[in-house]
């Protein structure tokens, strides 16, 4: 029997990991027109580490790179051409595709033009490399059933290479579907995740799908008992379930207003949809913000300790990931951490993920190694997009189109959640689930929107909150503003200016203040210990669970302002109706929001849809926001959405990741305020693992860590920060408090009106 001695990495034989990488990606590829070339391509993706030069940096990494030929350690070129020459014979198209996911399974995605040309001094390495190889090479390939060309025809597969790829290239010109784009982010994908899974566990990581499709029907009945006929939540829960069950379409949505149960109601359908196709499937459940995972993590973990009588959930039955959660994974008989937490987590290796929209849509749109191992593990599951408005419109045409084509091509289906559905599909296009969402809405009589028509200087909307606060002093009360600086101005004059016995607690929620106090400020009120007045910034719309008796809300896009709405008299109670005062603050003459919503066109068809309207009734909310939604469309430019449409016809991977970006940009930097010994005592473990000079153990130690050390960070403008910034993060010591952090109002800064959340 031969004995290897070839390595690919340090005490693995380079055939061991060819061999699992190609068997692996044949068997996680789904389409069986597919499994040849997942194969093939794992198997020669590092194929190019049996040179001479890679195996000596193997045995000695630090010496060989200090060699003036240490880019001759490079393998991934030389494996790429080898997995062409394999696959040219069988599907030249294939074999392009193959040639770019080894050519890039250590970096991103380039634009596919880049990769047309291999300069010259590319091809006198790779020539060399080619008399580099190990007699081994032969033996191996013989095993694994591939072909080694000979260095002559290494010379003519070069070229080939290129004219392919330029004729390729020319192709994409006629291109108008995405499926090219879907099928090389998919076979890349499936390749690096396979190559990486090899290298940190030797092993493969599969789950079983065994999560009762009944899971959430028995929760519900043991929290809140049996289905009522005239409840509410139960009538849509009822639903949108019989509706699922009939229901043969690929994207669906549920809209449901605020407070009926969505979070319960989406996951049974999935689970439903999941059992009803008998097949096992992901469910991957999407929200735009990471301050609202937490307490739907937690219900959906609940519900599975509960059913499941178990004392501790796995995490192959479900996982949170943003990029504030711990990397860690927990299954019956292990605790993965650092690179292995990581890889499980960071690709969702559970039966249900509760993640963010970014996390996702970096999936579909990122051209970067990190976001693209994941792409894979979209095939067939089930994607929930909870509160879909919060969306971009200038992404809703680009949005429809791959959602269209991604579900047939990966056997995806997607279900939109919402109390306000904007038009990102046609009706036509969109299967509702809650097929007497109209009904619904009419049931709900729990608040009304007062439309105050004037604009109002910053001095007559304190004149006009404290008259509110006079008149209402049994009442809780949320007053919701745009900017910072405004927030923390009327928060000092309320509490100058309050009556003394009125006992009421006067409650201020940013992000200017740490996260660990905005949480036990949220808790304290949800608690209702006492009756509260709240000032705060939009943030408190992010899926912030109080239940307040009034609410005050500037000028913000309709769909923030039903959020807001969705604070008032949330727990319905009875004949009481929540009074929502919108106002229109102004500054030098300009609207306050227009600082914030610089897209005119959201506040134009705000505007629109409620002029002439004084009081509008929750009831009608659902009619309003149709026709805002409706004025949207008409007025908003694809721009955008053209754009990204064109670079994915052209597989242009590198504009596409460049220009979607959910979250747009912002000039911040991040502080850590050491406010009490916790703070300390985190913040001297941070300077402990950033001084660790292997970065592997550096990054691991720095992620255990990471949970806690973010309620201690804050996010402020550059230009207002006064502190100095190194590695990317400033400090602000308990000796700087007093002069740079206020207990109430959070960081201390003369902020201009353009300081946002």
């Amino acid at each position: 029997m031969y004995s290897y001695k070839l390595k690919s990495h340090p005490n693995v034989n380079l055939i061991e990991h060819l061999r699992f990488v190609g068997d692996r990606s044949e068997e996680l590829v789904q389409d069986k027109n597919l499994k040849y070339i997942c194969r093939v391509t794992g198997y020669c993706h590092d194929i190019g580490k049996g040179t001479l030069y890679f195996q000596e940096y193997l045995k000695n990494p630090e010496q060989y790179l200090n060699n003036k030929e240490g880019d001759l350690k490079s393998h991934a070129h030389l494996s790429a051409i080898i997995a062409y020459f394999n696959l040219k014979d069988y599907d030249k198209e294939q074999a392009i595709i193959s040639y770019i996911a080894v050519l890039s399974h250590h970096g991103k995605l380039k634009n596919f033009k880049e990769y047309m040309y291999i300069e010259k001094y590319e091809i006198k390495r790779l020539l060399k490399q080619y008399d580099a190889f190990d007699e081994e090479m032969n033996i191996i390939c013989q095993e694994l059933n591939l072909k080694l060309l000979s260095k002559e025809e290494l010379k003519e597969i070069i070229e080939e290479i290129e004219d392919e790829v330029d004729e390729f290239n020319d192709k994409l010109n006629d291109n108008c579907d995405f499926s090219l784009y879907i099928l090389i982010r998919y076979l890349f994908s499936i390749l690096i995740y396979s190559d990486k899974e090899h290298a940190i566990f030797r092993d493969k990581n599969n789950i079983s799908y065994d999560l009762p499709e009944n899971l959430i029907d028995e929760y519900k009945i043991k929290k809140f008992g049996k289905p009522k006929l005239d409840n509410i939540r139960d009538l849509c829960y009822k639903d949108v379930i019989d509706n699922i069950l009939k229901s043969d379409d690929r994207i669906m949505s549920i809209t449901l207003p605020t407070g009926s149960g969505k979070t319960y109601t989406c996951m049974s359908a999935a689970l439903k949809l999941k059992n009803k196709v008998n097949k096992d499937m992901k469910i991957i459940y999407c929200l735009p913000f990471t301050s609202v995972i937490d307490q739907n993590y937690k219900d959906y973990k609940n519900a599975i300790k509960e059913i499941k009588q178990v004392d501790e959930v796995k995490s192959s039955d479900i996982l949170k990931h943003h990029y504030l959660s711990a990397n860690d994974y927990k299954d019956e008989k292990y605790y993965y951490e650092g690179e292995e937490g990581r890889f499980l987590t960071h690709n969702w290796n559970s039966q249900i993920v509760v993640t963010t929209f970014i996390q996702l849509f970096n999936s579909l749109f990122s051209n970067k190694n990190n976001d693209l191992i994941r792409f894979n593990t979209l095939a067939n599951s089930i994607i929930l997009l909870d509160e879909v408005q919060s969306i971009p419109y200038k992404y809703w045409k680009i949005i429809n189109k791959l959602c269209k084509e991604i579900s047939q091509e990966l056997n995806i289906y997607f279900i939109f959640i919402t109390a306000t559905q904007p038009l990102i599909l046609g009706k036509n296009e969109i299967k509702e689930l809650a097929s007497k969402s109209d009904y619904y809405f009419k049931q709900c009589k729990r608040t009304k929107l007062i439309n105050l028509p004037y604009e109002m200087e910053k001095e007559e909307f304190f004149s006009f909150v404290d008259k509110i606060i006079d008149e209402k002093k049994d009442k809780n009360i949320l007053i919701i503003v745009n900017t910072i600086k405004l927030s923390q101005e009327l928060f000092k004059y309320i509490n100058e200016n309050k009556d003394k016995n009125d006992d009421r607690k006067l409650v201020y929620l940013s992000t200017s203040v740490i996260p660990k106090s905005r949480l036990e400020r949220i808790e304290n009120i949800k608690n209702k210990e006492s009756k509260n007045i709240v000032v705060s910034t939009q943030m408190v719309e992010a899926g912030v669970d109080i239940d307040m008796d009034v609410v005050i809300r500037d000028m913000a896009p309709l769909d923030s302002i039903n959020q807001s709405a969705g604070r008032a008299n949330r727990e319905n109670r009875g004949e009481y109706l929540g009074e929502v005062y919108l106002v229109k603050i102004k500054d030098n003459d300009k609207l306050v929001a227009k600082y914030i919503y610089r897209d005119d066109i959201l506040l134009e068809s705000t505007k629109s849809v409620l002029k002439d309207k004084d009081v509008i009734y929750e009831q009608d909310y659902k009619l309003i926001g149709e026709e805002y939604f409706l004025n949207l469309n008409k007025n908003k430019s694809n721009n955008m959405s053209d754009k990204l449409e064109k670079d994915i016809y052209e597989l242009e991977f590198e504009e596409v990741s460049k220009n979607f970006k959910l979250i747009e940009e912002q000039n911040k930097v991040q502080l850590f305020i050491e406010l009490d010994e916790e703070a300390t005592e985190v913040w001297n473990k941070y300077k402990t693992y950033l001084s660790i000079e292997d970065k592997f153990q550096r990054k691991n130690k720095l992620e255990s860590i990471k949970g806690e050390f973010y309620k201690y960070v804050i996010s402020i403008f550059k230009n207002k920060c006064k502190e100095n910034i190194d590695n990317n993060m400033g400090f602000v010591s308990k000796y700087q408090l007093e002069n740079t952090y206020d207990n109430d109002l959070g960081y201390k800064t003369e902020e201009d009106s353009c300081l946002i959340f």
